[in-house]
């Protein structure tokens, strides 16, 4: 940031001795924008647009520094004037629809961001259009589609999409980074595995796909890696600091590190940022766990089951907080619930072991973990994690309170 602003600092010196110099007004504009210098920003943005009112470019940079602040009510005013424009060139057109997209995403309304990008995204027109699909303009919309398609739940769609794309060897490897994660969340990890491996391959340092590095983080977590796991999950938040799947891997990656202290940390991060994501609520009840908070594991519990009372493996959990208190009724009606849900739900079987008295010593708790964890196969990530954990709450659990 220093040296950006020594630079924007020496444009803007050479500016004085030429203050109406095109590509110098570009570069102090563009400058300004990367360094977060808004009011210098806007100086150089008034000065081009004085000098050249119907600038099609200038007119692109004034929706690109309202974007950049997140100001999307002034973006969307410039993008509608600039949609009037008769017959635009191609170019145009893409970049209008992809800011517009772009707005509906930031906002969170995906379903629209994928509405307005369904026409473009078709294949069958695209496949009439090699030269689109070699564009820098085809991967920032197909980046956004598949962002914006999974964040609204339709994780198939955007799977087959970018999985068709791959057939033809037209799936870039920045696409591949994106579709790795929705490829995990729709449990097809051997392409996750694919994509994301791609991506970073091919990806320039300082422009890792972040959705690539968490589906590594991930995936490393189901193979118990806890080191690769963190260390794919850090090098993440450095590219985005707020991300809530980075913080998730991240703090699972500590659980099984045995350090869930620090995976509180990292889960109360994680739920800031996404907090409608039950497995992340899981695991944090499950770090308040081991740590034996059971009042706290408990209200995070019934939290996960206040975001969708339907989840087996919430009932479960709480299930085992109550029993782990003897609040017996209780954990045997979330017990039964759990099971209802799912016959085969690991964490009800634990609470109704708990109950019926087969974890009597830290001994025979953390055999009884082994047992019933180890005669199913666990999920990719999370579900993999269980045994580390209740091996860890046998040391505590059983201790006098």
């Amino acid at each position: 940031m220093a040296s950006t602003q020594a630079r924007l600092d020496r444009l803007e010196t050479y500016l004085r001795d030429d203050p109406n110099n095109p590509s110098l007004l570009q570069e102090a504009f563009a400058t300004a924008l990367q360094c977060q210098q808004w009011e210098r920003a806007q100086f150089h943005l008034r000065h081009a647009l004085a000098l050249e009112s119907n600038s099609l470019p200038w007119a692109l940079r004034e929706c690109d520094f309202w974007l950049a602040q997140g100001a999307y009510d002034p973006a969307l005013q410039v993008l509608q004037r600039l949609q009037t424009i008769p017959n635009p060139p191609a170019a145009l057109a893409d970049t209008l629809l992809h800011n517009t997209a772009f707005i509906a995403f930031q906002q969170g309304r995906y379903p629209d961001c994928t509405a307005l990008l369904e026409h473009r995204m078709d294949l069958e027109a695209l496949q009439q259009d090699p030269e689109l699909l070699q564009s820098t303009a085809f991967l920032s919309l197909g980046k956004l589609w598949l962002r914006a398609l999974h964040y609204a739940g339709d994780l198939e769609h955007a799977v087959q999409w970018a999985h068709q794309l791959a057939q033809a060897q037209q799936l870039h490897p920045a696409m591949a980074g994106v579709a790795s994660l929705a490829a995990l969340d729709h449990e097809q990890f051997g392409l996750a595995q694919q994509w994301a491996t791609q991506a970073l391959e091919h990806a320039q340092e300082g422009d890792k796909p972040l959705e690539a590095l968490v589906t590594l983080a991930s995936l490393a977590l189901g193979e118990r890696n806890a080191p690769k796991a963190q260390a794919l999950a850090v090098e993440a938040l450095r590219l985005q600091p707020g991300d809530g799947r980075a913080w998730s891997a991240l703090a699972f990656a500590d659980l099984l590190a045995g350090d869930p202290a620090t995976a509180c940390q990292h889960f109360d991060n994680a739920i800031k940022a996404m907090p409608g994501h039950i497995g992340t609520w899981h695991g944090l009840g499950w770090a308040q766990l081991v740590q034996h908070q059971l009042p706290a594991a408990q209200s995070t519990f019934e939290t996960a089951l206040a975001l969708d009372r339907n989840f087996a493996d919430s009932h479960g959990g709480l299930a085992v907080v109550l029993a782990l208190q003897q609040q017996t009724a209780q954990a045997q009606e979330h017990a039964k619930l759990a099971l209802r849900l799912d016959p085969a739900s690991l964490t009800a079987r634990f609470a109704q072991a708990l109950l019926q008295g087969e974890a009597s010593t830290p001994e025979r708790f953390e055999a009884l973990a082994r047992k019933l964890l180890g005669s199913q196969p666990a999920p990719v990530g999370t579900g993999s994690l269980w045994e580390g954990v209740l091996e860890s709450m046998a040391a505590k659990a059983q201790q006098p309170q």
